[in-house]
């Protein structure tokens, strides 16, 4: 009788541990439901496209690197605009039961530019801008290098010539749209011009110089005053860098110039005050074009 109720005290108990094994809770792991975690990406300059190849996941954690946030779309495009060259990127990859799997790799996004400009006549803050065009190496002209900088809420413009160059007058024709077939289209610079604006005036801050927005469809000489334009430009005035060299920084607000497109061009006519002419940038040829500087993108794509 007792090894009767010990047998059937000992099957309960094996009943028990074996229900109390299979709980959900405590159920082993199934080794194939792990996700795994990897992406692929394309980018168009600091544009990245990341296409997602992760398996065994429903929800999705990106970390771009460059910002203290996360991502959690599938595919996201992003755009760098605070930090550029080696960049990490990790996607955390996450199923439905809260497993994650992770992977991080390399990108590289083009160097970004963060400079303040300020119209002081102290250049410094121009030394990390590349030179768009330089006619160091031409007998003539006047005005030798140009760098721009459109990042914010104004076209800032570098010039710097030999001691001839002091814009006592210009004709400044601006390129506002990015297409060279419409505006003015100059002898002067055949390959590409059209310009949406000139500024026509000398080049300091509270002239009377001003701008002047082109109205002949034929691409000819036509053109309508913007009244009011005259305190638009800002400028440093001509400074003496050395014996040899003068240098002059210039600021015009995006607004002055209209719809901008993703380029922005210019080309300049200097004269004396007495109307008579010094020389043109870029020098005038068969081959000539306006000088054209990409405007950078300001916008930001959080995680699109």
């Amino acid at each position: 009788m007792k090894k009767l109720k010990l047998i059937n005290y000992l099957t309960t108990l094996v009943a028990m541990l074996l229900l109390g094994g299979c709980s959900k809770d405590d159920a082993p792991s199934d080794s194939g439901s792990i996700p795994t975690a990897d992406f692929s990406f394309t980018n168009d300059d600091n544009l990245f496209v990341f296409t997602n190849l992760s398996q065994g996941a429903t929800t999705y954690r990106w970390d771009f690197g460059d910002l203290g946030f996360y991502c959690d779309k599938e595919n996201p495009m992003y755009r760098y605009t605070k930090a550029g060259g080696e960049i990490k990127v990790t996607l955390t990859a996450i199923n439905e039961s809260g497993q994650e799997a992770s992977i991080t790799k390399t990108i590289t996004a083009p160097v970004i530019l963060n400079v303040e400009i300020d119209i002081d006549g102290n250049f410094e803050d121009w030394a990390e801008l590349p030179v768009l065009y330089d006619e160091s190496s031409s007998v003539g002209g006047s005005i030798k290098k140009i760098k721009m900088w459109g990042k914010g809420d104004n076209i800032n413009i570098y010039l710097e010539g030999n001691t001839s160059m002091k814009m006592e007058l210009v004709d400044m024709y601006i390129n506002s749209d990015g297409n060279s077939s419409t505006g003015f289209l100059s002898w002067q610079w055949p390959v590409g011009s059209g310009a949406e604006f000139l500024f026509e005036g000398p080049v300091l801050t509270g002239s009377w110089g001003g701008f002047y927005r082109h109205t002949d469809p034929s691409g000819g000489w036509g053109w309508s005053y913007l009244a009011g334009s005259e305190s638009s430009l800002i400028s440093s005035g001509i400074v003496s860098v050395n014996a040899t060299t003068n240098a002059i920084e210039i600021s015009i607000p995006k607004t002055q110039l209209g719809s901008l497109g993703s380029y922005i061009s210019l080309a300049i006519t200097e004269m004396t005050g007495g109307w008579a002419g010094v020389a043109s940038f870029p020098n005038p040829s068969g081959t000539s074009s306006f000088v054209s500087y990409k405007l950078p993108i300001d916008a930001v794509f959080l995680c699109q």
